[in-house]
């Protein structure tokens, strides 16, 4: 199963169907979502990588969608060589892409409904920031 997204469920959420784990290891967390139904449902993993949980639209704070290869996230629907050449351009990024990269980025993405990475290459055609070596 592959991560398709992430998302925040909400901490009174009352929707909730899960094999093992308690409901408490999902509410109010941000947590990769395996599958988006067409109503805006989810099916979610819990921090642990242990149980998953589904979760109506009404229960979803907040959400965005994206693909991972390995630790790094890419904008949906991009191909396999696409995406190598997205994970490259993180790669070569001046200051690389470590984990508090990826946390910003989710959240981000999160605010505004959509995968968001302008931040990350923003800085990088400034004319002072060039000129830092």
């Amino acid at each position: 199963m592959e991560l398709v997204g992430y998302c925040e469920i909400k901490k009174d959420a009352s929707t909730g169907m899960g094999n093992s784990a308690p409901i408490d290891d999902f509410l109010g967390k941000t947590l990769r979502v395996m599958e988006f139904d067409s109503e805006g449902g989810v099916l979610v993993m819990n921090s642990a990588a242990t149980s998953l949980c589904m979760f109506d639209a009404c229960d979803v704070r907040r959400s965005f969608k994206c693909s991972a290869v390995g630790e790094h996230l890419t904008p949906p629907g991009l191909n396999m060589i696409e995406q190598t050449i997205y994970i490259a351009k993180l790669m070569n990024r001046k200051g690389g892409f470590n984990q508090l990269l990826k946390n910003m980025l989710i959240q981000a993405s999160l605010m505004k409904g959509t995968f968001s990475d302008s931040f990350l290459f923003s800085m990088e055609n400034h004319p002072e920031y060039k000129n830092q070596d």
